[in-house]
């Protein structure tokens, strides 16, 4: 069996005019046909609120206690891109920290509030002049930055912490 021939078939044609291509204007267009208009449905009318609920007036010398619904309030989410080996060494941590320590049950966002809350404490012994510019991804001054954020950090705990003894 042969192959067939490469490229086109010979009977296509692209029908390409002899002269110059006349193109019409959008206002020559017809007009698009007009949709006839939609029917409203009037809805039933809502019923008024409720009257409101007057307490009795109480002496001011006797004390008011009114019932409070508790509603459970989450804190605002933040969320924190890790590499393997952050997540890894933050892994290890809790598993240290269930171990060793007395709550069995620390949960990640508690051992991130606990480190934010010391390096808080010492904000004003940080040095961060020191720490240079990251550079350009994938440079070395990249890299190095969160080591230079490390060093800053833990001598600024460390300061504050000495300062407090």
């Amino acid at each position: 069996m042969s192959k067939p021939e490469r490229g086109l078939p010979k009977s296509f044609d692209l029908k390409i005019p002899a002269g110059p291509v006349k193109l019409g204007d959008y206002l020559d267009d017809a007009p698009a046909p007009v949709a006839p208009e939609p029917v409203v449905e009037v809805a039933a009318p809502v019923p008024p609120p409720p009257a409101p609920v007057v307490e009795p007036v109480v002496p001011v010398s006797a004390p008011v206690m009114r019932p409070v619904a508790a509603v459970p309030k989450r804190p605002p989410r933040k969320h924190i891109n890790m590499t393997e080996e952050t997540l890894q060494m933050l892994d290890e941590l809790l598993i240290r920290i269930r171990q060793e320590g007395g709550e069995r049950d620390v949960r990640a966002s508690e051992l991130i509030h606990g480190l934010t809350l010391a390096l808080y404490e010492a904000r004003q012994f940080l040095d961060l002049g020191t720490v240079p510019a990251r550079g350009k991804w994938g440079s070395p001054s990249a890299a190095a930055l969160p080591v230079a954020l490390k060093e800053t950090f833990t001598a600024g705990i460390a300061k504050g912490w000495n300062r407090r003894r």
